[in-house]
């Protein structure tokens, strides 16, 4: 039932219009002889419609609402906050009256005499379309009302973007970084990242990591209203794909409990591995011309020999290939920084089991001395860090050892494999046959290139951000090729090949490495003891594999 508020004085044209409406069985009128009366009636009850005069006659006794006529009453009610439809009833001549919907500007128009009901049919249809209206904007108002609750109550933030300025947020948005409302609306989307490269690197990101949905994805740390920061996960509905600023809808995961157990589970890791090291480690003991004196019971099963299978016999012949590399190393073990300095040095090495196997062995070499200080005998701890992951291929696998190397750094884990993994591919193939020796440099990106210059035009310049990614495998033989240049590659910490061919220029005076490492070394050592890179260098005259960082080499592989 739709009820209808009748302002009227009794004029005969109101009783003629109040009857047909009552007759359809849908509509009820209730009359208000005044303004004023309307007025205290719309203080207790609410109404559908409200159908007044445009120009009433004046009423005595209205002090709040003197002289009031349809206008006016429009405006009293909006001051009201009463949003209730109005069909306003005007005098258009003499012999013509007009109803007019006000919130849509529908005008009817009555006969002054003779028959009106044809013109009331359409009042009534004007009556039905209006409440649909009404009806339709309370629906909408209330699912406006309930999609804001649900944003609000989600914890995941949700902000738009519209120009590169950020034009809505919900609260646990700005409550995750510690603005109000209002003073974070209006601020560019760069601002939100502590630097311009943190910014633009996660633009890059958002075009190469895409679900299958077309959303982009990374993970990144906001800048939050005090200046610290949170690591967030980011996915964006862009406007445009290929323009990421321009604008779309955001949606934030706040990453800083997940980043608390990925760091407590590391911790517990760690502390695993080391035990683990301890309980289940090849164990082997040689002199310094690599004659064997004891295998553990661990190092005889690994390589499935008996103890009289290998002790004083030469790890050359039993566990490291007759034609390896590696040979060299181990007569001129006692050279090594580890033994010159700490008494210990961490070698990888290619090492083969009694049926021919390959395996690739993290060593940790100790060096045993007696009374006098004299090099008498070798410890060597071994952990097998062989990836099988891949069907028919070998592969030494970084998952025991990476965290030292790139936690807290900008680095991913699956960049550091990509580029570990081209350094042992050129180190065992060279380039047409001859060995090639290389530098990469990962991560701190602004800083390395403020440490460096140009030497050779940049051969990535120009090319498409996807085609210049180092976890893309088709890139790989592209990067082998160009390792023959002169300069380091500078790769981004997410895997964006920023530059190929850069000449360090950091001074390498304070740096110490051990004898054989020539100005490749020294200067990568340099320059991961001032920046918070991590150099990898592929050494042409035998092929090892060194990894630096803090100005302190890390790794040794040795293929």
């Amino acid at each position: 039932m739709i009820s209808v508020l009748f302002v009227d004085d009794n004029t005969d044209l109101f009783a003629q219009i109040r009857t047909f409406l009552e007759k359809t069985g849908e509509i009820r009128v209730e009359q208000a002889h005044s303004i004023k009366q309307a007025a205290e009636k719309l203080k207790g009850r609410t109404f559908d419609i409200i159908v007044s005069y445009e120009q009433m006659p004046d009423v005595n006794g209205i002090e709040f609402v003197p002289d009031m006529n349809g206008i006016e009453f429009l405006k009293y009610l909006k001051t009201q906050g009463n949003t209730t439809p109005v069909i306003l009833l005007g005098r258009r001549g003499t012999g013509r009256l007009s109803l007019e919907e006000v919130n849509n500007a529908t005008e009817l128009a009555l006969p002054k005499t003779g028959d009106i009901r044809p013109q009331l049919f359409e009042m009534v249809t004007m009556i039905k379309q209006t409440m649909l209206r009404k009806k339709g904007e309370r629906e909408l108002k209330v699912q406006n009302e309930q999609l804001a609750t649900i944003l609000s109550a989600t914890p995941l933030g949700i902000f738009q973007v519209r120009g590169g300025i950020i034009d809505w947020v919900n609260r646990p948005f700005f409550t995750l970084l510690g603005y109000g409302e209002s003073t974070l609306i209006g601020k560019e989307l760069r601002a939100l990242f502590k630097t311009p490269d943190e910014y633009e690197q996660v633009c890059r990101e958002f075009l190469v990591r895409k679900d299958a949905a077309g959303l982009g994805h990374s993970d990144c740390r906001l800048a939050k209203a005090d200046g610290t920061l949170v690591p967030c996960h980011l996915q964006v509905r862009p406007l445009d794909p290929r323009d990421i600023p321009r604008g779309g809808t955001f949606v934030v995961t706040d990453n800083s409990e997940k980043q608390k157990i990925a760091d407590a589970l590391k911790e517990s890791e760690a502390r695993y591995r080391e035990v683990l090291a301890n309980t289940q480690s090849i164990i082997i003991r040689m002199d310094t011309h690599g004659t064997i004196t004891f295998f553990n019971r661990y190092a005889l099963t690994f390589f499935d020999y008996a103890s009289e299978d290998v002790i004083g016999k030469n790890v050359v012949g039993t566990i490291v290939p007759q034609k390896s590399r590696v040979q060299h190393d181990l007569s001129m073990m006692a050279n090594d920084i580890g033994f010159n300095a700490e008494g210990f040095a961490v070698n990888v090495n290619e090492n083969v089991r009694r049926n021919g196997d390959r395996v690739w062995i993290a060593w940790i070499n100790k060096a045993i001395r007696d009374e006098q200080g004299r090099l008498v005998e070798i410890l060597c701890i071994g952990n097998d860090i062989t990836d099988r992951k891949r069907s028919g291929e070998v592969r030494i696998s970084t998952d025991t050892w990476k965290d030292m190397v790139i936690g807290d750094t900008d680095i991913h884990e699956d960049v550091f494999d990509a580029v570990f993994h081209i350094c042992t591919e050129i180190s065992i193939e060279g380039r047409e046959g001859k060995p090639v020796g290389t530098t990469f440099l990962i991560g701190d990106t602004k800083n390395v290139l403020e440490k460096s210059r140009q030497i050779i035009l940049n051969p990535f310049e120009g090319h498409k951000p996807e085609l210049r990614v180092v976890t893309n495998p088709q890139l790989s033989e592209n990067i082998k090729a160009l390792a023959q240049l002169d300069g380091a590659f500078v790769i981004t910490g997410d895997g964006f090949v920023e530059s190929v061919g850069r000449y360090i220029t950091v001074d390498s005076s304070n740096v110490s490495l051990p004898p054989g490492m020539g100005t490749r070394h020294n200067s990568v050592a340099a320059l991961t003891q001032v920046t918070k890179a991590v150099g990898i260098v592929v050494s042409q005259s035998g092929g090892g594999i060194t990894v630096f960082r803090n100005g302190q080499i890390l790794k040794k592989i040795t293929l």
